[in-house]
This record gives C-alpha cells, structure tokens and sequence, in this order.
C-alpha cells in the first residue's frame, strides 16, 4: 500500500527541486494552499485525476512521483483507462492491487480485482485445468481480500465472502464481517448453521449481524439441538424478545433452570420471575439463588 508520508516527502523535495512554493504549486494544480500542505505532511493523498497534471508540474512521471513499484504502474493503468488490460497481461496479484486501491474509487477497484479473477479463470482454461477448490478457481484469498475490502463495491464483496465462506468458516470471516452488508452475512450464517455449523462459531460475526436475523438463526439452531451453553456467547448481541423465545422453547426441550444461569443477565424480568415460579414449583432452591441476583 502506498505510504502517503513519503509520498508527501517525495512531493515536498520535488517541489524545492523546482524552486517552487507551496502556494505556487497550489496555483498551477488549481488546489487550495492547505491542500498542497496536506499532501506534504502525508495528511491526504492527491486525486488520481490530479496525479498526471501534479507529476507534470513536478517534472517526473507519475511512476515516479508514486514511487515506482507495481502499484504504481496500476495507477498509471488506470489514468489511461486500461486497467483491465494490463491486469491481466501483467498477471496483478490482489495484494498488488491493494496497493493501489486507497487512490482508487470503489468501482476502479472493483473492475480490477475483477480482471484478477476472470484471469485466473482464463488462463486455468487455456491450460486445461479445472479444479475443485473454488479459492484456487478465484485467486482470491482471505487476507489479501480483507486489506481490499474496505475500496470495494459492497455486492461484489458480497459475492466473493459467499465464495470463500464455505471453505473458510464463520470464525475465519469474521475479519471481513465490517465490510459485508448485513443481509449477505445473514444468509451466510444461515446457510453455515444449516450444515452443521455451532452457535460458538457464531458468535464471531455476531456483532455484525442484523438482530432479527442473529435471533432466528440462534431459535433455529436450537429448535435442531444446539449447544445451549454456546448461546451465551451470542447473548449480548440477541434482542431480548428473542432470547426469552430461545430460553422458553429449551424449557419445553427439557433444559433444567440451572443450566441457563449463564444468560440470567440479558433475561428480561418477566421471563425471570417466570423461571423463579418453575424454581418454586420444582424447589430448586440452587437455581433461585442464582436468579435473584438479577431480579
């Protein structure tokens, strides 16, 4: 990724190179004073339009002006609109593209990370080969795409969470949880409970999730038999109305009073004084001491 200081370093010694002041500099960009200081400090980075006309004034070129590097060179793609091209005569890596991507808009990012998977697709079949592991098929692995997310167009990051879920798990996608939408993660966590995934590993995304939709899929998991005591893992991030749900439907299971003294905190009072009635009823004397507390 671009180190916006020394860029602004590089900005700065050219600048006196030339004999030039801040304010004469601003003038022949048509940017502010302050705007030409912020690139200097490494405050802000120029606009990608700006970076032709900027390495002009300065008297190099904008590979030049950026550092040189393969993030450069993408740079210099985009500005001739030919990034797809040479993404994929150049073979660009998705970390190489993350370089770029902090001067970048989200659908110039977007239609390069593109070309790194379509490449990858066409040159596996010119090959001849095909292969079973759908991270392999879209050369798109989990850490490069989390340094990429945050430039990315949220349904293409979407579709490339939706891919990588099924091999990764809930606990791995957690790192991209921030920048998927809430509806796409819904669904993944759905689908991932559906085919034997936990509760615990849930509670990873939980943060992220729509609160409706972390209750249903929780009532779901349970309704299936799931772990009871890895639902206080998510029990913060639970609609109350939803957990007093989930804890009434695991009575009607059979689960005893005292093993869900692990979620007496985040009970609503009415389902508290409910479960000290079934305590009075059954004298379970252990498990009205442990829901006092919290009345």
């Amino acid at each position: 990724m671009f180190d916006a200081v020394e860029i602004g370093r590089r900005i700065s010694r050219l600048r006196k190179e030339r004999d030039m002041t801040q304010p004469a500099l601003a003038d022949v960009m048509g940017v502010s004073f302050q705007a030409v200081s912020n690139w200097e400090r490494g405050a802000s980075m120029p606009d990608i339009g700006k970076l032709p006309e900027l390495a002009q004034a300065l008297g190099v070129s904008v590979d030049e002006l950026l550092g040189g590097g393969r993030g450069g060179e993408l740079i210099r793609s985009v500005i001739d609109g030919s990034e797809e091209t040479f993404v994929k005569n150049e073979r660009i890596t998705l970390s190489e593209a993350g370089e770029a991507a902090p001067l970048l808009k989200p659908k110039q990012v977007t239609r390069i990370v593109r070309a790194i998977d379509e490449g990858k697709d066409q040159r596996d079949a010119t090959a001849g080969r095909e292969s079973s592991d759908s991270t392999e098929q879209s050369k798109i692995d989990l850490e490069s795409l989390v340094a990429i997310a945050p430039f990315l167009d949220e349904d293409y990051l979407d579709e490339l969470a939706g891919r990588l879920a099924p091999n990764i798990g809930l606990g791995k996608l957690a790192s991209l949880a921030p920048f998927v939408s809430e509806d796409a993660l819904g669904k993944l966590a759905l689908a991932s409970i559906n085919t034997g995934g936990t509760l615990g590993e849930l509670a990873a995304i939980a943060p992220f999730l729509d609160e409706g939709d972390l209750g249903k899929i929780a009532l779901s998991c349970v309704e299936n038999g799931g772990s009871i005591s890895q639902l206080a893992s998510i029990a913060p991030f639970l609609d109350e109305d939803d957990l007093d749900c989930i804890v009434r439907t695991t009575l009607k299971q059979g689960q005893k009073i005292g093993d869900l003294s692990a979620l007496f905190p985040f009970l609503s009072h009415d389902t508290l004084r409910a479960l000290v009635e079934d305590a009075l009823k059954n004298n379970d004397t252990g498990s009205l001491s442990k829901i006092s507390m919290f009345l």
